[in-house]
């Protein structure tokens, strides 16, 4: 369930500007997460986030994948949940155990985003869909490689 639930922060975040853990509080409860205060502030920790300024003099949430230890920290966090790497055509299918699909789409996303189309996670699998099947390939060797 944390998985989950630190999987659905990073794509609020990438998705909206939050700029407080009110907000953060409101958006994942009205997607059917009952989360404290307390828990927020955990995962915001855990999961990295920093406060980046934006236009008009606000401070957003951002996920700091851009840092080579914390991209580490959040893949080593993930690599135990992921079963099976397998590709089909110009589809990367990814299998991990129950719950953990939206972590390991969160965090691949947010490192490999620009070498895909998009991505679909369930409860314990997620499509990546590419432009042909020889980019499918090349990304999952470089995920098999990454979690083996």
């Amino acid at each position: 369930m944390k998985y989950k639930r630190q999987g659905q922060i990073l794509k609020i975040i990438h998705d909206k500007n939050i700029n407080t853990h009110e907000q953060l509080i409101k958006e994942l409860n009205q997607i059917g997460f009952n989360v404290t205060q307390a828990t927020v502030s955990r995962d915001i920790k855990e999961l990295g986030l920093v406060k980046i300024p934006i236009p008009g003099g606000e401070s957003v949430y951002s996920s700091s994948h851009n840092i080579p230890e914390e991209m580490d920290r959040r893949i080593n966090m993930i690599t135990d949940t992921v079963r099976s790497v397998d590709y089909a055509m110009n589809n990367v299918v990814v299998k991990t155990y129950p719950g953990m699909a939206s972590a390991v789409a969160a965090s691949i996303d947010s490192s490999m985003r620009s070498d895909f189309l998009g991505s679909i996670a369930g409860d314990d699998t997620l499509l990546i869909i590419t432009r042909n099947e020889e980019k499918a390939a090349e990304i999952a060797n470089k995920l098999i490689k990454l979690f083996n």
